[in-house]
């Protein structure tokens, strides 16, 4: 019986009651008892009782601990058997864990093969899109921008240029899907070298600034001046974030302005804390719309895409690139209020990597003439921490007065002045007349700004001075003051550092203009590395190119800048061209077939090492445009990495830096032979390269040029009469002439009846005395056959004039003709009183302007004379005077022939 049961207490009581029962019986029968015996038995029933009593209950309580220990023993034995069924279910559990997670080890396995395998595929199928695009928008781009620089009709130039616009928006889309790939594949990656902050952003003011111009926008750049100008970083991205920024910015923005800023936030001992702000003007944008705009393929509603184009990946790629520097980015706007877009990144400071511009005008005084704010901010940043002092002023009399006053106190003058010459218009004149008679104007170095509108010349003799365009970014600022407070910039007008052709006449001279290079309308403005690099390239280049569309295209460019150009299929045939001839550089495709450019490149750089022989400059121009691209052309031993398609400035810069490193190495740039034809390469059009009056000259061209300004001389001779006969006889006869040979007057030549025929040839006179040792011919002798004279306009000039200004050009064309007599008569005037030094003054005017109107016969004419005359060179200034007159007189008829006149 279990001891918890309830009939254990019954027994007991049941007991108790049988020992009471027996008792009580005893009891009875002992009351028949009498006497002592009747209390003893008394006495025993009461000890019995509390003896059977005190016994049940001692049996009673061991009853009961027997109980309690049977309870534990079973409740322990029940409790074993719970924890070892939950044990067995735990073995069970770890043992399905165990299991599951070999499963899902070998599912991750497999997952992570398949997804390196995903992104493999991936990336190749990114760098095989990208080389596969890009191959034929090098054939397209290119070749756009090379048709910019043909003669085209005004509609004709319209459609080109949308069509490159599109080309050109094509490659952006294009580059911004593969850099987002690269994004999303992690393959991105941020390099660290030395930055010039405001060189950087001054870049994308100066590629976006005709943009902005165009749609009537003021694009402007601030920066704070507590913000150091060096940093290290990776400018490659900082330019492509705020390019981003800045481009959408144009595209949202009707009418207004977009300010870029920089400001310091805080510092630590190590880094800059920098605030980037891209303010417009634009149609804003809603809260809700602002939220989604950083993510991938978003825009602020569906109808933008349609509106303003673009795939909605700029900012997205904007963001990540951010989050990758370790800063954060967003957007504060109102709808049509415009929009704030900002982005905040820590720049590592650099102490001693850059020396700054304080070295240069440390100590300097300069004096600034503008009434213009935001060009006085300008300034103002950029000459911030240069060690300048700088003091502005707003007018004319202002600038005089603080001249006037540091004059009197001996080395307290301005060292240069800055002047705006569209804050001045009126009054320019009046200043360049006032510095003139300043004894301290010697000394003083004059920087103009100079506006869209050209400049009164006698502004441009001021002595000391340099002329630079108003629109200077400021990172050009610094360098060009510099070199003008160190005398190496001076130059009146900043326009004639180019090397000019000299054709020669008989004893005579006359220097034509130098090589106009092609200037398509509308095109981007220069940058600041291209305007800096002066002189034609020269030299001997191998183009490796298996692709027949890009094969011609590097031909073309390669032969606008003048360079000789072999040709190659593949890397076998570039290995033993290189050996046979001699090269300055070669331009190597990286895929081609029999061998690639990779490993051509490793096979003569093996071939140098073994004989020894100095580095050739090889430069890859490929489609592949993937992060590691370039570092594996470089690996291969390639120098430098052009990707298509190729830019002509890119194309060009790339080719000169590295042609003047070679030219460091062996003293002296390589000199071609003559211009030779480009071998192999595709037939140039019959008609001369626009804007290219005698930019290539073989010495055939140059000898039949001399003839024909012979030509025109002995015709000026006829004019003149017996003075300019005996002026004739002084430059093209011998000393000696035989006894009885007089010269037969020439006729007069013919002008031209319209500009759009060539401008016709003038009588032939018969041959004038020719030079020695050619003996002179009978004066019966038949006339010589005529020679073609240059155009007298060079028809590209007028054509971008004409649809730049449109209604204007006429005026321009009037000012022109009506400027350029009273300069010839200045001229007569000069050499009537026999004052060579005042030819140079009316010279140098004409020179210029003949030349920004297309007139680059009058231009060279005159310029012939100006040089002549300040060189003390000019032996026949009589006749040098006619051949402007007649040059002058030829272009008059074509532009009035134009004009309707």
């Amino acid at each position: 019986m279990p001891p918890s049961s309830p009939l254990l207490p019954a027994l007991r009581w049941v007991t108790l009651a049988t020992i009471a029962g027996t008792i009580v019986a005893m009891v009875v029968d002992l009351l028949s008892m009498h006497g002592p015996w009747l209390i003893v038995a008394l006495a025993l029933g009461v000890v019995s009782f509390v003896c059977c009593f005190t016994a049940l209950r001692l049996l009673d309580r061991a009853i009961e601990n027997a109980a309690a220990g049977i309870r534990k023993a079973s409740d322990a034995a029940q409790q074993a058997s719970h924890d070892a069924s939950e044990q067995n279910a735990q073995f069970d559990s770890m043992r399905n864990q165990l299991e599951e997670y070999r499963r899902l080890q070998e599912e991750l396995t497999a997952a992570k093969q398949a997804a390196e395998q995903g992104a493999l595929a991936k990336s190749e199928f990114l760098a095989t899109m990208s080389h596969e695009v890009r191959t034929p928008l090098n054939g397209i781009v290119p070749i756009l921008e090379l048709l910019q620089s043909s003669r085209l009709e005004l509609d004709q130039r319209e459609l080109l240029n949308t069509a490159l616009q599109s080309a050109r928006q094509l490659l952006r889309i294009v580059d911004d899907i593969l850099d987002y790939s690269k994004l999303e594949a992690h393959k991105l990656q941020l390099e660290s070298v030395t930055l010039n902050l405001r060189e950087t952003l001054d870049s994308v003011i100066r590629l976006l600034e005709r943009q902005a111009q165009s749609k009537g926008l003021r694009l402007s750049l601030h920066i704070g001046p507590d913000v150091r100008a060096v940093f290290r970083g990776d400018p490659v991205r900082l330019r492509q974030i705020v390019s981003n920024l800045v481009s959408n910015a144009l595209k949202f923005t009707e009418r207004g302005s977009i300010t870029v800023q920089v400001a310091k936030l805080k510092e630590t001992r190590t880094h800059h804390q920098l605030r980037f702000e891209v303010q417009d003007t634009g149609v804003g944008i809603s809260p809700e719309a602002a939220g989604k705009l950083f993510s991938a393929f978003s825009q602020a509603d569906a109808s933008t895409t349609r509106v303003y184009g673009g795939t909605g990946l700029g900012l997205a790629i904007c963001k990540r690139i951010v989050d990758l520097m370790g800063g954060r980015i967003g957007v504060d706007s109102e709808v049509g209020r415009g929009s704030t877009f900002w982005f905040e990144i820590p720049m590592l400071k650099v102490s001693g990597d850059i020396e700054g511009p304080r070295s240069g005008l440390q100590g300097a005084r300069l004096l600034v003439l503008t009434n213009d704010a935001t060009l006085h901010k300008r300034i103002a940043a950029s000459l911030a921490q240069t060690g300048a002092s700088v003091q502005f002023v707003e007018n004319t009399q202002d600038a005089l007065a603080q001249l006037r006053a540091v004059a009197a106190a001996p080395g307290r003058g301005f060292d240069v002045l800055i002047v705006d010459a569209a804050s001045i218009k009126h009054t320019l004149v009046a200043l360049q007349r006032n510095l003139a008679t300043m004894s301290d104007a010697e000394r003083m170095r004059v920087l103009i700004l100079e506006p869209p509108e050209p400049l009164p010349e006698d502004v441009r003799e001021l002595p000391n001075t340099v002329i630079v365009q108003r629109a200077l970014a400021e990172s050009d600022l610094r360098p060009k003051l510099v070199e003008l407070m160190a005398g190496e910039a001076i130059s009146t007008s900043g326009r004639d550092s180019s090397p000019a052709v000299t054709l020669t006449a008989g004893d005579a001279s006359m220097t034509a203009p130098p090589p106009r290079a092609p200037a398509p309308a509308p095109a981007p403005a220069p940058s600041a590395e291209r305007a800096a690099l002066i002189g034609p390239l020269r030299g001997r280049l191998l183009l490796v190119e298996d692709n027949p569309v890009n094969l011609m295209v590097a031909q073309r460019l390669i032969a606008l800048l003048g360079l000789q150009c072999d040709t190659a299929e593949n890397g076998e045939q570039a290995i033993e061209k290189i050996k046979r001839g001699r090269y300055d550089i070669v331009l190597m495709d990286c895929q081609m077939p029999v061998l690639d450019g990779y490993s051509a490149t490793r096979a003569w750089r093996v071939h140098e090492a073994q004989h020894h022989l100095r580095p050739l400059p090889i430069i890859a121009m490929t489609a592949n445009a993937m992060a590691g691209d370039r570092q594996k052309c470089l690996d291969a031993g390639m120098d430098d990495y052009l990707s298509k398609p190729v830019a002509r400035d890119q194309l060009e810069s790339t080719l000169r830096r590295w042609l003047a490193s070679r030219a460091h190495a062996v003293g002296d740039l390589p000199l071609p032979e003559e211009p030779a034809p480009v071998v192999g390469a595709a037939p140039l059009p019959a008609s001369p390269p626009a804007k290219a009056v005698l930019s290539v000259l073989t010495a055939d061209e140059i000898a039949a040029a001399g003839q024909l300004l012979e030509q025109a001389t002995a015709q000026f001779v006829a004019e003149m009469g017996a003075e300019a006969e005996h002026a004739s006889d002084a430059l093209a006869a011998p000393p000696t002439r035989a006894a009885g040979a007089t010269p037969t007057a020439p006729t007069a030549p013919t002008a031209p009846a319209t500009a759009a025929t060539p401008a016709a040839a003038p009588t032939p006179p018969p041959p004038a005395p020719a030079p020695p040792p050619v003996p002179a011919p009978a004066p019966e002798a038949a006339p010589a056959a005529p020679r073609k004279l240059p155009p007298a306009l060079e028809a590209e000039i007028v054509e971008d004039l004409w649809s730049a200004m449109g209604d204007s050009f006429r005026d321009l064309v009037n000012v022109y003709l009506e400027d350029a007599p009273v300069h010839l008569g200045k001229l007569d005037a000069a050499v009537a009183s026999n004052d060579v030094g005042a030819l140079v003054g009316p010279a140098h005017a004409l020179k210029s302007s003949s030349a920004n109107l297309g007139a680059m016969q009058v231009s060279a004419a005159a310029k012939h004379v100006e040089h002549g005359a300040r060189n003390g060179t000019l032996t026949q200034p009589q006749v040098a005077v006619k051949v402007l007159h007649y040059e002058f007189k030829r272009a008059e008829a074509e532009l009035r022939s134009l004009l309707g006149d």
